[in-house]
Order: structure tokens, then sequence, then C-alpha cells
């Protein structure tokens, strides 16, 4: 009775994850990605390749959720049977649900290469750090994770429902999973972020710039230097604990299980999953509570939104307000605002 109580209680947290935990994620997801958007879109950013590389992978974010988590949720909750009826539909969303995630990270991986590059030492790695190349290598990593997950579309079909085809290919697909899709990539961002780690130690040994261009430039490349290890940090924290499970899921695959470990196996494999797909909704709040440059950025493209739609007065009050430190001039700066702004 006590093992019956366990696995009804598994089987009801399953089921409650698999339900609010989507549609939660999806929703501060598709609000990150359009914030996303709306920063790295900014005339300060748009010029850096690493920007590029975040806008790309924020794209992919965004489509990762709305049709892969979307689609999961559907199928869980709400009686969506299309891939178990259509053999295109089945391919065509097994395709898509993991490559849209694959390219994503990869456009992360990209980024912390660049910044690896463009805090070397070395005038030839920094000369990588461009835009000009960023578009050309986003197009190519493109092309080659587009190809290198075809293979699903060919063995994935209706058996009687849609699943991949039996034997070794099976194991092949898991294996597959665990080191292209997330250890190799997730590996070169912790190298890489470790590597970049040290190069802006050098750095900031070495004479400070003496323009103040320099130094904006410098604060921009640091400040995207810092998003990118916390969103490398915790990206790999999450993704790893999707590896875990599917190693034990290698690891036990063929062994006779209890009910309460199939109970068991099924909670961790839902709970994994919507953390798979958390760290396709979380972007945004990463680069917002590690990046003040970040922050500074989104306010000001907020506010330009702002200024179209408030009456004008309003907006250029604020959009002119004093910071916290010069609290102490507000009612002056109000009172020169109203004196001498005229109304259009």
């Amino acid at each position: 009775m006590s093992s019956d109580s366990s696995i009804n209680l598994l089987t009801f947290f399953t089921n409650q994850i698999t339900l609010y935990c989507p549609i939660l994620i999806i929703i501060i997801g598709n609000i990150g990605c359009f914030c996303n958007f709306l920063t790295f879109t900014s005339p300060k950013l748009i010029q850096t390749s690493c920007s590029l590389y975040f806008l790309s992978a924020a794209i992919f974010d965004l489509l990762t959720l709305d049709y892969g988590a979307l689609t999961r949720l559907l199928i869980d909750h709400f009686g969506s049977n299309l891939h178990n009826t259509s053999q295109i539909y089945c391919k065509i969303r097994q395709y898509l649900i993991t490559v849209l995630p694959a390219i994503a990270t990869c456009f992360i991986v990209l980024a912390t290469m660049d910044r690896y590059f463009s805090t070397s030492s070395k005038q030839k790695y920094r000369s990588y750090a461009t835009i000009k190349y960023a578009k050309w290598i986003v197009s190519l990593s493109l092309l080659i994770c587009i190809l290198s997950y075809t293979h699903y579309m060919i063995f994935y079909d209706l058996r009687p429902t849609c699943t991949f085809l039996p034997g070794v290919y099976s194991m092949f697909v898991v294996v597959y999973a665990i080191v292209w899709s997330s250890f190799i990539p997730h590996l070169l961002m912790l190298c890489f972020g470790f590597a970049t780690h040290v190069h802006i130690h050098i750095i900031r040994r070495r004479i400070a710039p003496s323009t103040i261009q320099q130094r904006r430039k410098r604060r921009t490349e640091i400040q995207l230097v810092t998003m990118m290890l916390f969103q490398v940090g915790i990206s790999s924290l999450l993704i790893f604990m999707r590896i875990a499970y599917y190693s034990y899921y290698i690891i036990t695959t063929g062994r006779q299980k209890t009910d309460y470990a199939v109970a068991m196996g099924n909670f961790f494999s839902q709970l994994t999953t919507q953390l798979f797909y958390l760290n396709y909704a979380k972007s945004f709040y990463i680069y917002t509570l590690s990046s003040k440059y970040f922050r500074k950025i989104f306010k000001r493209r907020v506010l330009k939104i702002l200024q179209k739609f408030l009456p004008y007065p309003l907006a250029r009050l604020i959009i002119n307000r004093p910071s916290l430190s010069e609290h102490g001039s507000i009612k002056l700066h109000t009172m020169h605002v109203r004196t001498t702004t005229a109304y259009p």
C-alpha cells in the first residue's frame, strides 16, 4: 500500500510538472526573448559580433519554446495526437524539437569563442571577433546544424506511434543527444569561458586605455564577457542534469524495473525536460542580473518606446530623470522641465 501511495504521488507530481511548468516557462521565455530583441538591436550593441550571436540565440530560444515546449504541452494535456497519425508531421516535429535548441546552443558556444578571441593579446585572434566574420560564421554554423540533425527525419516514423528505429539506432540517438547535443557544446563553453576569464585578468594588468572611446569599448567588452560567463555557468548546470538522466537511462536499459522505479524514472524524465526548456527561457533574466550595462541599454530602449506613446512632457521628464545619486536636485530639475518645455 505504501508503494502504491508513493507511485500515485509521483504520478500526481509528474502531471502537475508537465502542465504548469511549460506554461510558466513559455510565458517568461517569450517575454525574455522579446526583451533580448529590444536590447541587442540597440545601436550600441548591434554592431558587436557577440551581440549578433546573442541575438541569433534569442531567435532560436523563442522558436524552441513556442514550438518544442508548446507542442509538448499540447500532447501531454490537450489531446494533440497529430504526431502519431501523420508521418510527415512526426518527422518534421522530431527534427525541429532537436535542431532548434541545438542551434540556439551553438550560438552561445560561438559567443564564448568570440569573447575569447576579442580578449586575446594577439591581433590575429582579435580580428576574428568582428561583425564581418560573425555574419559568415552564423551562416556556416546554421548550415552545419541543419545538416547534422537530418537523420531524425530519416529514422523517425510511425511504429505505430511516432518513435525512432528500434535496435542500434535507438542507442545511437541517446548517445548522440548526450555527446553531440549536450556534452561537447557545454564543454566548449566552459573551456572558452575559463580561457576568457584568464584573458580578462591579463587585460586588467595592462596599461589603462588612454581615450574615452577605448575605455567605453573595453567596458562594453567586459560587460559582454560577464553576461556570457553567467549564461554558460547556468546553462551547463541545467543541461548536465539532463545528461545525468540520459546516462541513467543508458545504464538501466534492458534491466527489469519495479513499478516504483518506472514512476521515478518518468518523474525525472519530465523534470529534466522542463529544466531543458527553462535553459532557453532564462537568458534575458541572466543578462539583466549580471550586467549593469545591459540593464542600462534595456532601460533606454524601453523609455524610447514609452516616449512614442506617452504625452510629450511626461515622456521627456521620465527620460531625463536624474539618478538616485542626484536626488537632491530632483525638485529643481522638475521645475526646469515644467517651465522650459513647450507642448507640441
